[in-house]
């Protein structure tokens, strides 16, 4: 595994975000649908009120699912908020690290090159990333197509979404 040290961490580099994301998805404590997780949905609603407290409830969430795009770029900002420059800067990398390894092969405008997700949060933080306005969503088999808008021009982005729909076909089969 290819590192990067900033201060005292070492992170992982490159291609090492892919495999972690897909080696978080074969995983027994993997949580695939962490958008509409209740223990999440609490974690989003204390950033609003109490940096300290999400920091601290962020890392344990982060235990859980190190993968969690969105709560890495919120650490950032609110460890930034808190002045902790070097732990800001380590979160960031993460969701900078996961984001690169949903991009890195495809541009996602069509379902040859679709980006390849392993849960729906992850269509929405990229799309947020590239600062999309989302103007329609529609599942076309087993690609999630968003129309936007980016920079005034309208776009679709296809996103294979294979891995959460067999997520959710499994759950269901319980």
């Amino acid at each position: 595994m290819l590192m990067v040290n900033i201060g005292k961490a070492s992170l992982p580099d490159g291609a090492e975000f892919t495999k972690m994301r897909l080696e978080y998805v074969a995983s027994p404590q993997a949580v695939l649908h962490w958008v509409s997780n209740d223990e999440r949905k609490a974690l989003l609603e204390i950033y609003k009120s109490d940096k300290k407290k999400f920091v601290e409830a962020g890392a344990k969430r982060l235990e859980k699912c190190p993968v969690d795009t969105k709560i890495q770029l919120m650490m950032g900002y609110a460890l930034s908020e808190l002045g902790r420059s070097k732990e800001t800067v380590k979160h960031r990398y993460f969701f900078y690290g996961l984001i690169q390894s949903i991009i890195a092969d495809n541009d996602g405008l069509s379902k040859a090159s679709a980006f390849k997700v392993i849960s729906i949060d992850e269509e929405y933080a990229l799309c947020n990333y590239l600062n999309t306005k989302i103007l329609r969503q529609e599942l076309n088999g087993i690609y999630d197509v968003f129309q936007v808008e980016i920079n005034g021009e309208k776009k679709e982005l296809y996103f294979d979404a294979s891995i959460p729909l067999e997520t959710l076909k499994s759950e269901l089969e319980k």
